[in-house]
């Protein structure tokens, strides 16, 4: 079992990320888009063990999180735009097979 996640392109998904999610299909067929960062990458409680993705608004803050299970997938419905580092696009990416049912194929 892969310690990461990685978005639509391949490249892993790494502390101070910028992310484009997938929100919604709206009229006609125009895609819409949310903007999310991630601030932290640990368990969900303090005495958890298993590593999760702590996923926010871009508010900087740790204001209700959503969290993603460090497992090895890819997110189809995420892009990374932008990182601390300025050097996502120089990540090495993975080249797997689509995962089964996901929906942003």
């Amino acid at each position: 079992m892969s310690d990461a996640l990685y978005d639509r392109t391949g490249r892993e998904i790494m502390l101070g990320d910028v992310l484009k999610v997938f929100h919604f299909t709206g009229r006609r067929r125009k895609a819409h888009y949310m903007y999310k960062q991630v601030v932290e990458i640990g368990p969900i409680n303090p005495r958890g063990e298993s590593r999760y993705l702590h996923i926010s608004h871009l508010s900087l803050g740790k204001d209700r999180p959503y969290y993603e299970f460090l497992d090895g997938r890819v997110l189809s419905g995420y892009e990374i735009v932008q990182s601390i580092d300025a050097a996502f696009e120089d990540r090495p990416r993975l080249t797997p097979a689509p995962a089964r049912g996901d929906r942003y194929e």
